[in-house]
């Protein structure tokens, strides 16, 4: 079963590739996620409100490991 409580992931900034923001996202299937905003005008994810993204786990440069937005 699918479920619609959304989830934390990170994105990465896509004019800022070092930096990276937890976004909003839903679980479409199995390990599919739809990403939803509102995107901060100031900002530009690489993956914007919309888009269908895996989640995989990096470690960020903080040095924690969270899982993070890549390509569906």
């Amino acid at each position: 079963m699918v479920e619609d409580i959304p989830v934390t992931i990170y994105m990465q900034l896509a004019d800022r590739p070092a930096e990276w923001r937890p976004v909003k996202a839903i679980r479409q299937r199995e390990d599919i996620y739809c990403v939803i905003g509102p995107m901060p005008a100031d900002e530009d994810w690489r993956y914007p409100p919309g888009s269908m993204v895996r989640r995989k786990p990096k470690i960020l440069p903080n040095g924690k490991e969270e899982m993070v937005a890549a390509e569906a």
